[in-house]
């Protein structure tokens, strides 16, 4: 079953949310655990520590003044030694409640014990040496035990510090690694759902363009999530009905077009024979009347034929008569058919062609229909007294053998907005600066040459800016071998060019 966009986001916002939640449960549960051990050493075994210290301080206080005493029977001595006892008498006790450990407790007992062996000795002393002995052998043992609690207390302190840094380090590098291979998935994660859904929806953008340039055959098959599977059934959908509609529009446009050329037929040769006299003279407004309908209707015989050659084009039925040609000879005739229309408006006509070109493998008819639609063009837009050049070489190829030819025919009019230049080859289209300065037009001749030019293996484009004229170029392969129908047969270079 195919994921949903919403479900695959949820997925991976769920992972993300899930691996914050137990990276922080963890990381939690080990600062908890430093935390207590950092309190216990601060609070418990360094009060243990300070307690200790003051015990072995009020002890060495009491030695001294007691010894201070026995010495010299001094009251203000005794007053210190009773009040440095009862000090150590305190530290002691509290002591008892602090510790924990069976060591300590055992030292503490120890100390308690040879404490009153020490005030015994003090007190029962008949003699300044036999009292100094047992004296300083009570003392001397209280302050190594004294010292030993500390130094047990002071160890446990560096152990619960050590065993703090290890858990704080060992949390750092568990959450460098669960974070770093927690990114690293989310990342691919991210990667696979983002190319999931970019990549069927970049193909279906790329199908669209496709229908925008009236390619409505288009039926693509995309994996991908649910919502995008349903968008492509729904462009299936609207590509079939979009190719339906436009084969109805060529059929009715072709049935109708043929339809029209019967009657426009006759209409041409009835006016032709009224013309020429034969039923009887006219008068001079009837042989003007006669004159507008046989312009009118050479002009819309000229549009028919242009519409049923475009949709046999379309259609791929449009039949070719390739034969060998001279393009200098077929340009220079063309040029010359346009001479007359030039000369009125004073436009000046100048061609550059190459001599050395070969013989081409065309359809020379069409070749000539190709020039005539671009040379109409630039003489209609050009400027009285302007300039129309016509420009035929081979194409530069790096030194090595040119492979095709290429024809320009450039103006020195109005020009062609950019925005508008993938648009004036489609059929029926026609610049809105052209229409609202009222120039007429069909929109099928450059249409129809770029089927002719496509048909011949060729291509062809427009170069312009607005207000600098416009520059419309073709190229014509040299060793096409082309056959019947605009398909390319398997020939040999040298039966294709002299």
């Amino acid at each position: 079953m195919k994921l949903t966009i919403f479900s695959r986001v949820m997925i991976a916002q769920s992972a993300m949310i899930l691996l914050v939640m137990v990276v922080s449960v963890y990381a939690l549960g080990k600062l908890r655990l430093v935390s207590h051990l950092n309190s216990d050493a601060l609070t418990v075994d360094a009060a243990c520590v300070n307690a200790e210290k003051k015990l072995l301080k009020s002890f060495l206080a009491e030695m001294r003044n007691g010894e201070k005493y026995s010495l010299l029977h001094d009251s203000s001595f005794r007053e210190e030694y009773v009040k440095n006892r009862a000090d150590f008498l305190d530290s002691l006790s509290k002591l008892e409640f602090a510790l924990d450990s069976k060591r300590e407790k055992t030292l503490l007992g120890e100390i308690g014990a040879l404490h009153t062996q020490y005030e015994r000795d003090l007190l029962a002393a008949s003699s300044l040496a036999e009292g100094d002995n047992h004296k300083s052998n009570a003392s001397e043992s209280i302050i190594e035990r004294v010292n030993e609690l500390i130094r047990i207390r002071e160890l446990a302190i560096s152990e619960k510090t050590a065993l703090a840094r290890d858990h704080a380090d060992s949390a750092a590098e568990f959450m460098l690694w669960v974070t770093t291979i927690g990114i690293a998935g989310a990342l691919a994660l991210a990667y696979m759902h983002a190319r999931g859904i970019s990549r069927p929806l970049k193909r279906l953008a790329q199908e669209m363009q496709h229908i925008g340039r009236g390619e409505f055959s288009r039926s693509v098959h995309i994996k991908g999530p649910a919502e995008v599977q349903e968008l492509t059934v729904s462009f299936n959908r609207m590509s079939e009905e979009l190719e339906h509609l436009d084969r109805l529009k060529a059929d009715f446009t072709a049935h109708v077009s043929h339809e029209l050329r019967t009657p426009l037929t006759a209409i041409r040769e009835g006016t032709a024979i009224l013309l020429e006299g034969i039923p009887g003279p006219l008068t001079a407004s009837q042989q003007e009347i006669l004159e507008v309908v046989r312009n009118h209707s050479q002009r819309l015989f000229q549009c028919i034929s242009s519409i049923l050659d475009l949709s046999k084009m379309e259609s791929e039925m449009m039949d070719y008569d390739f034969t060998m040609c001279d393009l200098n000879g077929l340009v220079a005739n063309c040029v010359k058919a346009v001479e007359l229309i030039a000369r009125k408006r004073e436009i000046r006509l100048q061609t550059n062609m190459d001599e050395k070109l070969p013989m081409l493998f065309a359809d020379e008819r069409r070749i000539a229909q190709v020039m005539d639609n671009l040379l109409s063009n630039a003489l209609k837009f050009s400027p009285d007294g302007g300039e129309v050049l016509v420009d035929v070489h081979l194409a530069s190829n790096e030194g090595r053998e040119a492979r095709e030819v290429w024809i320009k025919v450039s103006d020195n009019g109005p020009g062609i907005p950019k925005e508008e230049l993938q648009n004036i080859f489609k059929q029926f289209y026609q610049s809105r600066k052209h229409k609202v300065k009222g120039l007429q037009g069909t929109g099928l001749g450059l249409a129809i040459a770029r089927h002719i030019v496509e048909a011949h293996k060729g291509s062809i484009w427009a170069e312009s800016d607005t207000g600098k004229g416009c520059v419309f170029c073709f190229t014509l392969p040299i060793c096409p071998g082309t056959s019947r129908g605009g398909r390319f047969a398997d020939t040999s270079e040298s039966d294709c060019h002299v």
